[in-house]
């Protein structure tokens, strides 16, 4: 992580280097908050309702997944978004940060997960769009077009491919793609302010530039070829907004023939009623209408949030034919639009959905806000939204609280409590919470539990609670040391079915059946346990202490919780390995219990420096107390666990090929960086030595209600208030608890066997 910067200390710098820019954003630098720390939301994992949902009110949109920017890495500030869907259908956010382009899968939006970082300029602005497998990232910090290699993203791997640096200065504020024509087009940042173009078709990743069109400041810019049919069929045009002196002159909406590129020309223009600073607009997909942001009329006028709907259908004659307005203070920054749906990032008022079936008459039909503290006409809170994914997850970037992931599902199923670690196998039973979401409402009787323990899979309906929103999924008998596979699905009224966790059939929970773990061993790294260090480096050795969160992918903090870890050289500004090779070893540990678990918290990056992604980090383990290793796992030198953050592994040590279970095991954790030119930072916490434990009362499953190692009268009780459903006392596993399952109990009356 540890890429914070804290604006006490750096604002003057980057005020004067955002004032040489010349355009409306240097506002926001005055705007700057600190980034909000707080622990990662997913709701595949964490309760609804629990601190780290943040708290956030919102109508109509469900949060699926928070990652702060204390989770992407430490960056200080979020901007802009946008998405990418491999070919094997699974779905990608790429957010930016203010140093970084950060992948996110988000196939599951239950269960984001980062899969790759690509370092860049530091700016406070970033923007990124996709041709074909390739990701564009620009910035006001310069250093060009970055093009990223997205190929084999599934994987868990993005590569930086080639900087374009030709097509006058370095620096863009946004970049625009028509994907039809396959030109890319840079928009702002510095002379010229126009449009700058490249031909993709030629090379993706080493475009040629091809054309400027520079008589106006394009701050934000659609392009676009238009269909057959249209009265301008095949000809390429570019809605800009902007205008004169930086945009702020003559603000509004050009609309620009860009087909020729030797011989680009105006078509039409308009500059609307009480114009401020033109920013942003999108095209409806008819062609019709082209809504449009003006950034600065709330804070100048004190207006309303303000949509301009300008009618584009003669380019040649476009004119203001509406507005609406969310109602609130605050600043509209990017729209997007897909189908009847106008999808707004509205800085302080966050995310808002409008329905578009009456283009005049936009009707505000959901809405989810990321910035709790207010909704002022300030530059705080969400930068941008991308609704595009198939399976309509929409994902939004936030200033200071980084990536979102929502869903405008009918309704919504949720953990009442967190994502158990394990299912007991005499029965056990979860709470969800089943809500409708907006106008939808949920038919409770296609509430099901789908499990399988490797016995085939069981539907079970859902119990009701005394809470008309609370029902309980009740696991049948399972084989203790087995993993059971699970999920729930409910449907709503109208036919639209949500599941838990957010990939349903295709990814459900796999959880261990289990009474519970016996541990053997277990290190948070408070003191010292006998662990050495061996190393072969000129600087950089394991430490272990409380990590100083330096500033070079270092950790920020521990693993688990308790405060300190293993973690190299942990020196602020300068922690990371050099000149070889530092390993850290365990005393001996006792891993000879049947079905012994070994698992630890580990932190990794190389993505940073002259020479990133070149470096390994490796983790061996051996049998015969350190006379010969076995690999466990490499991680790198790219991937999706490169970046730094703290990961949670467990390996069963039978599954360790050429590993015997013994009282003499021991584990490595060596972290290399032969080359000057890497950055490697890596920490180790929390490592436990564990086993499954069963116990022997799961031979008595007429013990139904408590496990209590006695079959009396709590068993029949928990029977009847079960009866005529499924639940645990369905001894026979035939899905209902009924008259054979009474019988079975009275005939183990008693102590159990």
């Amino acid at each position: 992580m540890s890429k914070l910067l804290f604006l006490t200390t750096t604002a003057v710098a980057i005020a004067i280097a955002a004032s040489a820019l010349g355009h409306v954003d240097d506002p926001k630098m005055l705007d700057r908050e600190p980034p909000v720390r707080a622990d990662a939301f997913r709701s595949d994992l964490h309760a609804v309702g629990t601190p780290r949902s943040g708290g956030f009110e919102s109508e109509g949109v469900t949060l699926n997944s928070w990652l702060p920017l204390s989770e992407l890495g430490g960056y200080s500030t979020g901007n802009d978004c946008w998405g990418y869907v491999s070919p094997s259908g699974r779905e990608y956010a790429i957010i930016g940060v203010n140093s970084a382009t950060i992948f996110i899968e988000v196939t599951n939006p239950g269960n984001a997960q980062i899969v790759g970082t690509i370092a860049g300029p530091d700016s406070l602005w970033r923007d990124v769009k996709i041709f074909d497998h390739y990701c564009y990232a620009v910035s006001e910090g310069g250093n060009g077009i970055q093009v990223i290699d997205m190929n084999n993203i599934d994987l868990g791997v993005v590569t930086l491919v080639n900087t374009v640096t030709d097509g006058g200065t370095t620096a863009t504020h946004n970049v625009a793609i028509d994907t039809i024509s396959g030109f890319l087009y840079r928009t702002g940042g510095g002379s010229p302010g126009g449009l700058r173009i490249y031909d993709l078709n030629a090379d993706p990743v080493n475009p040629p530039y091809v054309g400027t069109w520079p008589d106006k400041y394009v701050h934000d810019a659609q392009i676009v070829t238009y269909p057959a049919g249209s009265p301008y069929a095949g000809r390429q045009i570019a809605f800009c907004c902007g205008g004169f002196n930086g945009g702020f002159d003559g603000t509004g909406l050009t609309i620009v023939d860009v087909t020729n590129k030797s011989n680009i020309f105006i078509v039409g223009s308009v500059e609307y009623s009480n114009n401020n600073y033109s920013h942003q607009g999108w095209l409806t997909e008819d062609f019709q209408y082209f809504y449009l942001n003006d950034e600065l009329d709330e804070q100048n006028t004190g207006s309303t949030t303000l949509t301009r709907i300008l009618d584009v259908s003669n380019l040649a004659n476009p004119f203001l034919a509406g507005t609406c307005t969310t109602g609130s203070n605050a600043i509209d920054h990017n729209l997007y639009i897909r189908g009847n749906r106008m999808y707004q990032a509205n800085y302080q008022s966050g995310l808002r959905i409008f329905d578009i079936t009456d283009p005049l008459n936009p009707d505000q039909v959901a809405w989810f806000d990321t910035y709790p503290g207010g909704n002022s006409a300030s530059f705080n809170g969400m930068w941008s939204t991308y609704p595009y994914f198939p399976s309509g997850t929409i994902i939004c970037s936030d200033l200071e609280r980084g990536f979102f992931a929502f869903q405008t599902a009918e309704i919504q199923i949720g953990l009442v409590q967190n994502l158990p670690d394990m299912l007991k196998p005499s029965g056990e039973s979860i709470d969800v919470q089943i809500v409708g979401v907006g106008a939808g409402q949920p038919d409770s009787s296609t509430f099901f539990l789908h499990v399988d323990d490797g016995s085939g899979e069981q539907v079970i309906a859902l119990a009701a609670t005394s809470n008309p929103e609370v029902w309980t999924a009740n696991f049948p008998d399972m084989d203790c040391g087995n993993f059971a596979s699970w999920y729930i699905t409910a449907t709503s009224n109208n036919g639209q079915t949500a599941t838990l966790p957010s990939g349903g059939a295709g990814n459900p929970y796999d959880t261990l059946v289990a009474d519970g773990v016996i541990t053997s061993f277990s290190d948070d790294f408070e003191t010292d346990t006998g662990w050495t260090v061996e190393n072969d480096c000129t600087d950089g050795g394991w430490t272990r202490g409380i990590p100083v969160d330096g500033g070079r992918g270092d950790p920020p903090s521990d693993g688990d919780s308790s405060g300190a870890c293993f973690v190299t050289d942990n020196v602020v500004g300068n922690s990371d390995v050099d000149g070889g090779t530092t390993t850290l070893i365990s005393p001996t540990l006792d891993a000879s219990t049947t079905g012994a678990i070994i698992s630890y918290w580990r932190w990794y990056s190389n993505d940073f420096g002259a020479e990133p992604n070149t470096e390994v980090f490796t983790v061996e383990v051996s049998d015969d107390n350190g006379a010969n290793w076995v690999t466990l796992e490499v991680v790198g030198p790219s991937g999706p666990e490169t970046s730094g953050g703290w990961y949670y592994k467990q390996f069963p040590v039978s599954a360790i090929a050429g590993i015997t279970p013994s009282d003499t095991f021991r584990i490595r954790f060596t972290a290399a960086d032969p080359d000057p030119g890497a950055v490697v930072e890596a920490g180790v916490d929390g490592l436990l030595i564990t086993a499954v434990d069963c116990d022997e009362l799961d031979d008595c499953p007429a013990d139904c209600a408590n496990g209590d190692g006695v079959v009396d009268v709590t068993d029949i009780l928990a029977l009847l208030a079960q009866f005529g459903e499924a639940g645990g006392c369905d001894i026979d596993n035939s899905g209902i608890v009924d008259v054979n399952d009474a019988l079975f109990i009275i005939g183990q009356w008693g102590l159990c066997p």
